[in-house]
Order: C-alpha cells, then structure tokens, then sequence
C-alpha cells in the first residue's frame, strides 16, 4: 500500500487536516512533490465564492498541472452548495471539471476519509464514498470519485421499499457496501456499477457465463467419476442435470445439495471438489456439451 500525498491551499490546510484526521500513511501540501504515489486535491467549497480563495486554487492547480497528471481527483468539503451560485464560482468549478476528473462535493467528514483510505488501498474503483436518494433515484459516488445515477425501480429489492425505508441507509466504514437494516438488504458498488453501465453489464455477464461454463465442467467430471448416470440424481430430473451440465443454468444451495447426496459427499466436501476442477477446467462457450455430456 502507497502512501496518499493530498494537495490543499494553505488557508484550508487545518480544516482539511481535521476533516481527513492525520494517519501517518498520508502527506499534506501546498505543492506537488515528486511523490509518485495517489495524489487527491482537497479544498473548501467555499473558497470557490471568494476572490482570495479561488486565487490561492488557482495557483494550486497550476503546480499540479506543471506535473502533466492532469487525471488527479477534487474534493471539496462543504454543505453549502450555494457557494456556487456565484458567475465566477460556477465558471471556475465548470473549467476544472472540464480538465481534470468531475470535482466531488463532500457533505460528510467519512466520505472524504473513505476516499482517501480507498486511494492508498488502490481500490477506489470498488469501494462507495457517499450515497444519497433523490425522488426514485439512487445516486452513488464511488472513491474514483466517479458519480452513478440509477433508477430504484432497476433494483427489485428496492422498489418494493416505502420512500421512508428507502431513505433509512447506512454506508460501511469501508465503503465496501450500501445497507438498509430494516429489509435486510445490502448492495456493492459493482451492482451499481452493472445496472448504470451496459459495457460493465455484457462484462459481468460474460464472465459469468465463463464461470457457469467452468462448474459446468466439474460437476460432469465429478458424476463420471462416480459412475452415476444423469438419470441417477434423486430429486432432479435427467433434463435439469443435462442443463447444469451444459451451462445453461447456475445451481442454486438445494440443487447442489441434492447432488452431493447423490455422491455421497457432505456438501462442503462436494464444493471442494467442484472448485479444485473448476480451476483447471477449459473454458468453454456456455451451452454446448463435450462427449463426456452423453454418459448416461
């Protein structure tokens, strides 16, 4: 793990400094180094409505552009979004965005903590800064920060929730998921990240259907080498065994315990079996069957 350089105006450097806490593993300053590591800007939202501040940014982010990373994350801290209300305060949040990645408007001191943390993990791809509802929708920044914007009605069992219960969410300190206590319910950013990104989407499935074709392997070798017949499993039929074994399904809990049963493994013992296979297993397209699918 690589120690965090975060960039900040001199006036702002005690505020930010209280929000981010003081975590030996991070390094605070007024101008680039030649640190090679992950780098954040973070700045009060309400510099940007005065002169002095937006001055002392300005200057800021020209030592950080001298450095050609120009992809380096903003945050700015603050809940006063009228602060960029003003001409000037909108002209320059506007020409910032447009050069470097989309600023980050912090309302709570975890959120700037949980980015920071994700930064020096290097897993600011897969963790969740902040989250909020807006109407019927789920707006979610992750640690990048990167902004996703999805329907409540895309998420099943979301839309079942009463606008109150959707709105009684907890973030984990991590920012590893996304938790309504009261139904039970808990989404990670890659859900988020499937169902407001199609590429992302045909990604998941692919590898999905990678993976079924895999175990689909595996619990063919395994019956062979049993010497059981597709016919042989009690509680499915020959059909269901013929589509697991084609991939064209992923079993769930009962089914595969039903085949352990019928092999004569405790369940754990089954999955283990199927794992250590799996992993040597050719891929294959999902679907189609070798030879070995017409033992019976």
């Amino acid at each position: 793990m690589e120690n965090v350089e975060i960039l900040v105006p001199n006036h702002a450097a005690a505020k930010v400094r209280e929000t981010v806490g003081s975590p030996r593993w991070v390094r605070f300053a007024s101008q680039p180094s030649r640190h090679a590591g992950p780098r954040l800007v973070i700045a009060l939202l309400e510099d940007l409505n005065t002169r002095e501040g937006r001055h002392e940014l300005e200057q800021l982010y020209a030592r950080v552009f001298s450095t050609r990373r120009l992809d380096i994350p903003v945050i700015y801290i603050g809940r006063n979004v009228a602060a960029l209300h003003s001409h000037l305060a909108v002209e320059t949040f506007a020409r910032w965005s447009r050069i470097a990645r989309e600023p980050f408007i912090a309302w709570q001191r975890d959120a700037v903590r949980r980015i920071v943390f994700a930064h020096r993990q290097g897993a600011e791809k897969d963790l969740i800064a902040s989250v909020s509802v807006d109407d019927d929708k789920l707006v979610v920044w992750s640690c990048e920060p990167q902004r996703f914007e999805v329907a409540v009605t895309d998420i099943p069992v979301l839309s079942r929730m009463s606008a109150e219960a959707l709105g009684k969410f907890e973030v984990s300190e991590s920012g590893s998921r996304i938790r309504w206590p009261e139904a039970d319910v808990d989404i990670n950013l890659d859900t988020i990240r499937e169902i407001a990104d199609p590429e992302v989407r045909r990604e998941h499935e692919a590898r999905a259907r990678q993976e079924a074709a895999r175990y689909a392997d595996a619990i063919r070798q395994v019956r062979i080498e049993h010497r059981l017949k597709q016919s042989d499993i009690e509680g499915l039929t020959d059909r269901q065994i013929r589509r697991i074994e084609e991939g064209g399904t992923v079993p769930q809990i009962e089914t595969l315990k039903k085949l352990a049963a019928a092999h004569g493994l405790a369940l754990n013992d089954y999955l283990n079996e199927l794992a250590k296979r799996s992993r040597r297993s050719p891929r294959r397209p999902a679907g189609r069957s070798g030879p070995a699918a017409h033992a019976r």
